[in-house]
């Protein structure tokens, strides 16, 4: 979904001449639309437990395991600033700072709909 003006031209560090996204600038309707891609089933369709997406199994970390992830991971989170200053990743403040860069205008490229 896009709205007319809503066409921008560039990349994640504002330089024209890159890919055109289309976005609302409203994170919040990335959220609902996420929520439908990134689907629940009921707890009897999925085997083994637990499942992340769907019917899909993803295995619970321990609290004291370290998880690296690196790539398109990383400079996601990166460039919106969601990483501390140590490089890890908090997820309650990825997702504040993911909303937060979605609401900018520059920013609005990356809440595809």
């Amino acid at each position: 979904m896009h709205y007319a003006g809503d066409e921008q031209t560039g990349d994640a560090q504002g330089n024209g001449g890159g890919p055109t996204f289309y976005g609302t600038g409203e994170p919040e309707e990335c959220m609902r639309l996420l929520e439908k891609l990134v689907y629940k089933v009921h707890p009897s369709l999925c085997q083994p437990k637990p499942c992340a997406i769907g019917s899909f199994y993803q295995p619970t970390l321990p609290p004291d395991m370290d998880f690296y992830a690196v790539g398109a991971f990383f400079h996601a989170l990166n460039a919106i600033g969601a990483l501390d200053d140590h490089g890890r990743y908090i997820p309650s403040t990825g997702f504040e700072k993911a909303f937060e860069y979605c609401r900018k205008v520059e920013g609005c490229q990356y809440c595809v709909l």
